[in-house]
């Protein structure tokens, strides 16, 4: 037996938004406008509401009293938790990636690294210490990139759908992108060496090491944010 056609419309609804809530295109801090959504959805203003209301329940989706709905912006606990997430999956990854991963991938990262040393360069040289907005963008796509290449890599679908699912991999470098202070140069030198050895573990086909090096790098960047914002006295980015 069919679902209600409200439902389905509900569902429909729901699955738009929670596509661009994965995909980064509904960023954290953006205002959800029901009428806005239902017109680029083809549904009235009601299945937007009540998917809105399932992805508030979620935790994806803050209701502001008297302004509306907005995507929601991690706090530290949300980071934190996806940290010990992203540890789990990508470390696992990573390990299989070293099994699976073909030639034109391997390539593809060594292209992502250079770009990120590149990146890693120019800030080194300049005085602040810090990146530009710009930089840090660039370098959050590309880190971006690199983490999904390498889940792509394992041959996992099953891993690809947790991620996707919950977002690891986006929300935690979207919420970076507000505060270049963030990506110093010692991080973008370390970061950067740390996938070199990553590289060269994947080429050698040796998942212990894979494993080990993404888990290091993960905690890694975990204890920069995190720690950023403690020192920073804030709860969220």
């Amino acid at each position: 037996m069919s679902k209600p056609v409200d439902q389905s419309l509900a569902e429909r609804a729901y699955e738009y938004i929670r596509e661009k809530l994965a995909s980064g295109e509904f960023p954290p801090g953006k205002q959800l406008v029901n009428r806005t959504l239902a017109q680029a959805i083809g549904v009235s203003v009601i299945p937007v509401r009540e998917a809105i209301n399932r992805l508030s329940s979620e935790g994806l989706v803050d209701h502001v009293p008297g302004a509306g709905a907005y995507v929601r912006r991690a706090n530290r606990q949300d980071l934190n938790n996806l940290y010990v997430l992203r540890d789990a999956l990508e470390s696992c990854a990573a390990a299989e990636a070293a099994q699976y991963i073909t030639a034109d991938q391997l390539e593809e990262l060594e292209s992502i690294l250079d770009r990120a040393r590149q990146t890693s360069d120019q800030i080194t040289r300049q005085s602040k210490g810090h990146s530009s907005k710009r930089q840090l963008d660039r370098w959050m796509d590309d880190e971006q990139q690199f983490h999904e290449l390498l889940i792509e890599a394992s041959r996992n679908p099953l891993l690809a759908k947790v991620v996707n699912d919950n977002r690891a991999i986006g929300t935690v470098f979207e919420a970076q992108r507000n505060d270049p202070r963030l990506l110093t140069a010692e991080v973008a030198q370390q970061t950067c060496e740390s996938k070199a050895q990553l590289l060269q573990a994947l080429r050698d086909g040796d998942p212990k090491r894979a494993q080990q090096l993404m888990s290091d790098q993960i905690q890694r960047g975990r204890k920069t944010v995190i720690g950023f914002l403690s020192q920073q006295g804030r709860d969220r980015i």
